[in-house]
């Protein structure tokens, strides 16, 4: 009985087939619907123009003293009438939410990103247990069913909580969909459908827009954002189960399915031996396994990997999404604008692609943050009556921070091992919607200094970009599955630093006849150099059968005992 990994299994069936390909169009679609969740609140609380018509004026009378889109002390109490003169009548109408007021307008969007953190903090873990697609129609059917309320909330608190819980699943959404999409695919085709699934969102964005433009209610937009993602409870019909999850799970016939059935449609299936099964984890069902994210602080190095991602995370969204609504501000069709800056996100991803296997994740993460940063500084020397000149700007700083964002969310999921890979995603995307829920009042820097808040978020994004040349480049490396992996990953960078070639990859930690020692294995052509380095070991001096990790090179935690927190 041959006993082969899932990279292995991947390698001889096809690591893009048409099997693959059916899971990414779905996934793809689904991003789309995300972006309508993510941009809902752009739309459904534009702010409306208005006619504040003061107290002693004779409004029957002809004598009518009015202010336009302003009230007396920035009080709307202070209006005796307040005449809305926008057609499209947003929940900021409805209620009144103008002046004073206007902040409630940019705090619905906080609570749901509120929401989202939330989720991705106290749920980020649930995959990782219960597997990732059973989360991922859970949080859908959450999604749809909180956000569709919403549409009917006869006041602004109840929008608020029901806003806050759909943020929550769509937390899980957006997190289960894109390690699916980097777990049913081969290495080789890890960043293109990372990358694609960014461009996805980004058509998202612009059909949104279209949507919102034809529609002349925020609640009938609410309700059709929401009720359009019933289409995607059919997923279990087209998408499997990771089997990189079964496989760490020790369900190994659950995996070996799962792989037979994307090589049979593949085509390939004749290519696997005759007798096989899949490779699991030694010692699965052991008591002594450590809780979760602590893996992350077992080591220094690891620690401070973590806390870099954090922050970049933060840096990514708090721009991305202040870069999005501020689309607005810098004149023109607000429709139109925020059209512009979805779809300006298509060739960025376009880029990434094309550059992020060439000149590896680190290089194009931080080359790309240096463009959006430098872009978002010069707008503050613009005069505003440049119009289409801070409007390039903008657009070259989202074009810049899109396509970070994308390679940042594969060099990520390189990083994390695969025990607390969605977990681990989870802690960094509670870090993004920090960043997307102080996006409101980073813009309204605007009414201080204009411009102030492009300066603030460029500082922000050069302050990221240098701290991520602290990463370690993972192109060409296998997914870590231990803090050790991860640790040969910063051996492997140091070490082609050293070299004119960069034909230089490391193997995962292999077995050795020392127990005590772990292996790090540099390859160039068919020479080898191996690193030693000692590490107490408990394990015996047995040998371990091909496909079976040592005791001491399993995950610290494994899936179905994680906890989040």
């Amino acid at each position: 009985m041959k006993n082969l990994t899932v990279d292995d299994v991947l390698s001889i069936t096809g690591q893009f087939g048409w099997s693959q390909k059916i899971y990414f169009v779905c996934l793809s679609f689904l991003q789309i619907y995300v972006a309508f969740h993510m941009l809902l609140s752009v739309f459904t609380g534009l702010e409306p123009s208005f006619v504040c018509h003061v107290v002693g004026s004779d409004i029957k009378g002809g004598h009518n003293e009015t202010l336009v889109n302003h009230c007396v002390d920035n009080s709307p109490s202070k209006c005796i009438r307040v005449e809305y003169t926008s057609q499209y009548k947003s929940f900021a109408t409805e209620w009144h939410l103008i002046c004073s007021d206007k902040y409630k307008v940019a705090l619905v969007q906080s609570v749901w990103m509120g929401g989202v953190m939330s989720g991705a903090l106290l749920l980020g873990g649930m995959a990782d247990r219960l597997g990732r697609l059973r989360t991922l129609m859970g949080a859908l059917l959450g999604t749809i069913a909180f956000e569709g309320f919403s549409a009917f909330s006869p006041s602004y608190l109840i929008m608020l909580v029901l806003r806050f819980f759909g943020g929550m699943s769509c937390a899980i959404v957006i997190l289960v969909s894109f390690v699916l999409s980097q777990e049913l695919v081969g290495s080789e085709w890890r960043s293109f459908c990372g990358i694609c699934l960014g461009m996805s969102f980004a058509v998202g964005i612009a059909v949104f827009s279209a949507l919102a433009a034809v529609v002349s209610t925020w609640r009938i937009l609410t309700f059709v954002c929401s009720v359009s993602g019933i289409v995607f409870l059919l997923l279990p019909c087209y998408l499997p189960e990771s089997p990189r999850w079964l496989a760490s799970t020790g369900r190994a016939e659950e995996a070996k399915e799962v792989l037979e059935g994307i090589a049979k449609l593949n085509g390939t299936l004749k290519n696997l031996p005759s007798h096989w099964e899949v490779s699991v984890t030694a010692g699965k069902g052991k008591k002594n396994k450590t809780p979760g994210l602590s893996m992350l602080l077992s080591h220094s190095y690891v620690t401070l990997l973590t806390l870099v991602l954090i922050f970049s995370w933060f840096v990514n969204s708090a721009t991305y999404y202040g870069l999005t609504m501020a689309a607005s501000d810098l004149g023109g069709d607000v429709y139109m604008s925020t059209a512009l800056n979805g779809l300006v996100e298509v060739p960025a991803g376009i880029i990434a692609m094309s550059i992020i296997d060439k000149l590896g994740r680190r290089a194009t993460l931080c080359g790309f943050m240096f463009v959006g940063g430098i872009a978002c500084l010069c707008i503050q020397f613009i005069p505003q009556r440049f119009v289409m000149v801070c409007t390039g700007l903008a657009l070259c700083g989202k074009l810049g921070i899109s396509a970070s964002f994308s390679a940042c969310y594969i060099h990520s999921g390189e990083i994390f091992p695969t025990a607390i890979r969605n977990a681990g995603m989870g802690l960094v995307s509670v870090a993004a919607r920090v960043g997307g829920m102080l996006a409101p009042f980073i813009l309204m820097l605007g009414d201080v200094i204009p411009n102030l808040q492009f300066s603030v978020l460029g500082l922000l994004t050069l302050m990221a970009a240098f701290l991520n040349l602290k990463l370690p480049e993972t192109q060409g490396h296998p997914m870590p599955d231990t803090v050790a992996d991860i640790l040969a990953l910063r051996t492997s960078s140091t070490k082609m630093k050293d070299k004119s070639s960069q034909n230089y990859k490391y193997n995962k930690l292999e077995d050795d006849e020392n127990q005590g020692e772990e292996t790090v294995v540099f390859v160039k052509g068919e020479t080898e150099e191996r690193h030693l380095k000692a590490a107490p070991s408990s394990t015996s001096s047995s040998s371990y059968p091909q496909g079976v990790t040592r005791e001491d090179q399993v995950p610290l935690i494994e899936a179905e005992d994680h906890c989040p927190s």
